[in-house]
């Protein structure tokens, strides 16, 4: 039985600490210098040879295995789970090609979030709350790609779970939720005795649009923040490349009789069509509608089409408050996207801008119905 070369300790230095001490297998990421469950500390880990230290190894090679033995470029950092995986019986399903691409793909994505500084942190800010009957997660991990180039300010951030929230149906259930909320941003927003204010905050958010609109209102646009998409085709939150295809929104004003109730439309996930605004009021109201020219679910994708639409919404409320007055309440019917909808609420200012009054759609009631009032 040939002999397992001593790898030098400068080499196992090197290989420890540009791994960022964590499994260099793909999706693992694994702490390997403590146990996960006791999580007491010791050396969970494992110096795997890509290709074999002998030729009679996994992926072992006569010419090259002795002379790669102690290479630190064919060395990899793996738990105790990745190593019997690579080096078992199923190691003929990882080639040496397969190994280098992993290796340097975990230690290239250390050494960019290692390199930053700490003005480039962000917290991630975290909301779920089930849409209808089907629950909705967001896992911390499915986070970090998306926030490059910064990168968390601690390894907990910041959740407001309430997928689990009882009530839905009972007369204030809604009324309740939205002051829970507004009151537990408060909560997460203010420094504590063991933490600072967040100077930048990532917010992945899922839920029904009235709540995410809450949820933008109650962070306000004092601390900066990212917002995060979560895409149909890739199911992850990373912005999409920008390209150069051009993309726009339009706007379509309609006058009404009624000139203090204006009702504000977005059309971008989806068509709303004027007929189902007009259910709510007995006249007919100034309306104007934001949309594009294919409204659906899928179309944010970049993250300029975000900004641009902060910039197309932003000017539109105070066009309509320089045209119709400060006394006038803006009726919102949203198809929106859920970052959208959380921009949404943090452009409403609280001392310049008119009341506006929240709509949603519940099938079981016939159409949309107002649920929420800022200002």
């Amino acid at each position: 039985m040939t002999r397992r070369p001593n790898i030098p300790e400068n080499i196992k230095l090197k290989l420890w600490v540009l791994s960022g001490g964590r499994c260099e297998f793909p999706g693992c990421n694994k702490y390997v210098w403590r146990e996960g469950l006791t999580l007491k500390e010791d050396n969970f880990a494992h110096m795997a040879h890509i290709i074999a230290a002998s030729s009679n190894g996994p992926r072992g090679n006569s010419l090259l295995s002795s002379e790669m033995a102690k290479d630190f470029d064919n060395l990899m950092l793996v738990c105790l789970d990745h190593s019997k995986l690579v080096d078992g019986s199923n190691s003929e399903g990882y080639s040496v090609e397969d190994l280098q691409k992993y290796k340097q793909a975990h230690e290239n994505r250390i050494r960019i979030q290692t390199d930053l500084q700490p003005n480039v942190s962000t917290t991630v800010f975290r909301f779920i709350a089930n849409i209808g009957e089907r629950p909705v997660a967001i896992a911390l991990k499915d986070t970090y790609q998306a926030i490059l180039p910064r990168f968390p300010a601690d390894d907990k951030g910041i959740l407001m779970d309430y997928t689990n929230r009882p009530g839905r149906g009972e007369v204030n259930f809604w009324e309740s939720f939205f002051d829970e909320i507004g009151a537990q941003v408060h909560r997460e927003l203010a420094p504590g005795n063991d933490r600072p204010r967040p100077s930048h905050i990532s917010v992945f958010a899922l839920g029904p649009i009235p709540l995410l609109i809450k949820l933008g209102h109650a962070i306000g646009n004092i601390i900066p923040a990212d917002l995060f998409q979560k895409h149909r085709d890739t199911e992850d939150w990373k912005w999409k490349p920008e390209s150069n295809e051009p993309f726009e929104y339009t706007i379509h004003e309609i006058d009404g009789s009624d000139n203090k109730n204006i009702v504000l439309i977005l059309s971008l996930s989806g068509k709303i069509h004027y007929e189902e605004v007009y259910k709510n009021f007995e006249g007919k109201p100034h309306i104007y509608e934001i949309s594009i020219e294919t409204p659906n679910p899928g179309f944010l994708n970049q993250q300029s089409q975000l900004k641009f639409f902060r910039e197309v919404y932003r000017k539109l409320l105070s066009q309509i408050r320089n045209h119709h007055g400060p006394d006038i309440m803006i009726h919102l019917f949203p198809a929106i996207p859920a970052p959208i909808a959380v921009l949404c609420g943090r452009e409403i200012l609280p001392k310049s801008d008119p009341k506006v009054i929240v709509y949603d759609h519940e099938k079981m009631k016939g159409g949309f119905i107002s649920l929420l009032t800022i200002n």
